[in-house]
């Protein structure tokens, strides 16, 4: 498994860490794993979804949040 951080930002100016994170290991193991694409979840646990390059949505609450450089 790997994992990628980097920062982003939501309107109000609030900072947070987004992980991109790869389960490349079940993808090497069985051929037949079901879900090996790579997911997104903010360092409080919470789970976002990429809207595009830059944009993310923070799935339990509907924010959005922007890549920004460390």
């Amino acid at each position: 498994m790997s994992t990628h951080l980097f920062t982003a930002q939501d309107a109000s100016g609030h900072r947070c860490r987004i992980q991109l994170i790869r389960n490349e290991d079940a993808s090497q193991a069985s051929h037949a794993a079901t879900d090996v694409r790579p997911f997104y979840m903010l360092e409080d646990g919470s789970h976002v979804r990429r809207v595009d390059n830059d944009t993310f949505q923070v799935i339990s609450t509907g924010a959005y949040v922007t890549r920004v450089s460390d």
